[in-house]
């Protein structure tokens, strides 16, 4: 917002597949295989990257989220519930949030 004096961000926003491992409070180290980086982006592309990437996921797998935009912190842990996912963690540093979803496996139905 270049009004208040803030750098406007870049918009480019990135999946990447990535191995690594992170050590969430209450989970212990957790491998991550999706990295999406929002910085600078704002609803609804947060969420629409973040939906497209658990379709391509396997159950077990972790995604990292990364946004710099509050109303993104509070919607995707919502959004998780619909889309057959666990948010496990939200992270805040200095200028951003991780975020961290696990996406399950469907149930069959009967």
């Amino acid at each position: 917002m270049w009004w208040f004096g803030r750098k406007k961000q870049r918009q480019a926003s990135a999946i990447r597949q990535v191995e690594r491992t992170v050590t969430l409070a209450g989970y212990g180290p957790l491998q991550v295989h999706v990295q999406i980086d929002c910085l600078g982006a704002v609803c609804p592309r947060p969420q629409l990257l973040c939906m497209r990437a658990l379709d391509h996921m396997a159950p077990g797998e972790v995604l990292e989220l990364v946004v710099d935009n509050p109303s993104t912190a509070e919607a995707i842990p919502a959004m998780d519930m619909t889309l057959g996912s666990t948010h496990l963690l939200t992270v805040r540093d200095d200028e951003s949030w991780h975020i961290y979803v696990r996406k399950e496996a469907l149930e069959a139905e009967d």
